[in-house]
């Protein structure tokens, strides 16, 4: 299983989190079980996971993040 890091702004966070809490309780794994149902969904439908996520970010506001050669930078 692979790790993938995702930055959001804090209203799409904050969405993601309250789907994770109403349908898995907000148990370990529940916001990486919310994105496996979306991503199972959009197949579904014939829509690509890119196509989906275009469509969803489009009007987005830019959030500005900073990159990391490795997961360790982040807690120092």
């Amino acid at each position: 299983m692979g790790n993938v890091m995702v930055v959001l702004d804090e209203e799409h966070e904050r969405r993601l989190r309250r789907m994770a809490q109403q349908r898995h309780g907000g148990k370990k794994g529940s916001l990486s079980k919310v994105v496996w149902e979306a991503l199972d969904q959009m197949e579904e439908k014939g829509k690509t996971a890119l196509e989906e996520l275009e469509g969803m970010f489009r009007n987005a506001k830019p959030v500005h993040y900073k990159m990391y050669k490795n997961r360790g930078e982040l807690y120092d």
